[in-house]
C-alpha cells in the first residue's frame, strides 16, 4: 500500500526549486509544444488506469452441488456453549483457555482501540462495515511476523501486547489480536481453535448477520474486493437461529478464504468468556 509521505521540515521537495534554461529560452508557447509532443508520443503516461477487473458473479452453492463447497460455507452444529467469570481458570482446558483468551481480548485497551482506528482510511469511515475488517486484516497480516510460543507453554499474549511488539506471535496471537482490533472499531468477532492429525490452530472469525442474505452481502464485497469465487463462512446454529462468521485465517490469504482443514471439531471463544464446541456434519 502505498503512502504519500510529508516532509517534517515544512520544506518542499529539492526540485521544486530547480530551474529550466529550456523554459527560460523559449516561454510559454515552447512549453505547449513540449507537452503537444508528450501526447503525441506518449498516449500512456496520460491514460486513465484501467478499472478494476469485476469479481465473479455472486453464486451461493447449495448442498445438492459439490461437497467440497463445505470447505468454505460450512454448516456447524452447536453442541454446547458454556460461560466462565471472567478471570476463573475454571476446572476444564476449554474453560481456563476461554478465561485466557477473555483476558487477551482488550478492545477497550488505549493501545488496542488507537492502533485499530488508525489503520481505517478515510474512504472507508463511519459505522463499523466489512471493508474496515478487511482493512485491519490486510495491515496485521503484511506486518506480522511468526515467533512460537516458550516450549511446553500455552500463552496468550493480550492483544495490546502484541501491538507494542510490533505485531510478533504465533496463531493464537494472531487471533487475538485482529479480533481485539475488530471489536475495537464495533465489529464482534471471536477466536477459534481446531485441531487435525498433525497440528493445532487458532484462527479468528468475524460476525457478519443472522441471515442467508447477510451472508451473501458479505460474500459480494469479498468476491469483488479479492477477485474470488468461493467464500468461507461458518454457520454456527443454535436456539437463537444461525449466525454467520466469516472467515479471517491468516492462512486464508484474504478474508473469507479457504478453512483450515481441522478434523470436523472446533471451539469457538468469545470476548466475553463464553466457549462452544461446534462439530461439523458429515456430508451424507
Amino acid at each position: 500500500m502505498s503512502r504519500e509521505q510529508n516532509r517534517g521540515d515544512g520544506s518542499a521537495p529539492a526540485h521544486a526549486h530547480r530551474k529550466f534554461p529550456f523554459a527560460k529560452a523559449a516561454g510559454y508557447p515552447g512549453l505547449v509544444f513540449l507537452f503537444l509532443l508528450v501526447l503525441l508520443f506518449c498516449p500512456g503516461c496520460v491514460a486513465p488506469a484501467p478499472a478494476d477487473t469485476a469479481g465473479s458473479g455472486i453464486r451461493s452453492s447449495s448442498s445438492g452441488e459439490n461437497p467440497e463447497f463445505f470447505l468454505y460455507q460450512n454448516v456447524v452444529n452447536t453442541t454446547g456453549s458454556f460461560q466462565t467469570d471472567p478471570g476463573d481458570s475454571g476446572t476444564g482446558t476449554e474453560a481456563a483457555r476461554a478465561a485466557a483468551i477473555h483476558d487477551a481480548i482488550d478492545p477497550g485497551n488505549p493501545v488496542t482501540r488507537d492502533f485499530a482506528v488508525s489503520l481505517i482510511p478515510r474512504s472507508h469511515g463511519g459505522p463499523f462495515n466489512l471493508a474496515q475488517a478487511c482493512d485491519l486484516w490486510e495491515e496485521v497480516y503484511g506486518k506480522w511476523t511468526y515467533v512460537d510460543d516458550p516450549r511446553g507453554n500455552e500463552y496468550f499474549s493480550p492483544a495490546s501486547r502484541t501491538i507494542a511488539l510490533g505485531l510478533k506471535g504465533d496463531c493464537d496471537d494472531f487471533a487475538i489480536t485482529l479480533a481485539a482490533m475488530m471489536e475495537a472499531v464495533g465489529g464482534s468477532a471471536r477466536v477459534v481453535t481446531a485441531q487435525n492429525s498433525t497440528a493445532g490452530h487458532a484462527y479468528p472469525e468475524l460476525y457478519i448477520g443472522n441471515s442467508s442474505a447477510k451472508f451473501e452481502e458479505a460474500a459480494a464485497y469479498i468476491r469483488q474486493r479479492y477477485h474470488v469465487t468461493d467464500v468461507g463462512c461458518h454457520i454456527t446454529t443454535s436456539d437463537d437461529g444461525p449466525t454467520y462468521w466469516l472467515n479471517m485465517d491468516w492462512w486464508s490469504r484474504h478474508p473469507g478464504g479457504r478453512f483450515y482443514a481441522d478434523d470436523g471439531e472446533r471451539v469457538n471463544y468469545y470476548p466475553d468468556g463464553r466457549w462452544e464446541r461446534a462439530v461439523s456434519p458429515v456430508p451424507a
